[in-house]
């Protein structure tokens, strides 16, 4: 990926607010951690229930718990109790464009 040319950047619709990046930097900062970025590419395929996630992350039960916790109370993971278990899906499927373009941009700046 390479960065658009200066005279092709344009103002993109962004927050105009203090509130408004504020609410925004919570999200980054809900993104800003592997494990919840794994959580997150996991369930973009579909839901996925915290025993299996744990499993798929080689992290404890608890850890993906408190995890999850996070990205539920920023709006990103949605809850569905399956009988005894509960299984997240992502709140908003643009959350995979998200995470691909900063591997993107990772992997350009590498």
């Amino acid at each position: 990926m390479t960065p658009r040319p200066e005279s092709e950047v344009g103002a993109i619709d962004t927050p105009q607010t203090t509130a408004d990046y504020e609410q925004l930097a919570q999200i980054f900062k809900a993104l800003g951690h592997p494990t919840r970025l794994g959580i997150l590419a996991k369930t973009s395929g579909g839901e996925f229930c915290i025993t299996d996630l744990h499993e798929h992350l080689d992290r404890s039960q608890a850890n993906v718990s408190q995890h999850l916790a996070v990205l539920r109370d920023r709006g990103l993971a949605v809850p569905k109790r399956q009988g005894n278990k509960v299984c997240y899906r992502l709140a908003d499927e643009r959350l995979d464009q998200i995470i691909e373009l900063a591997a993107d941009i990772a992997d350009a700046i590498r």
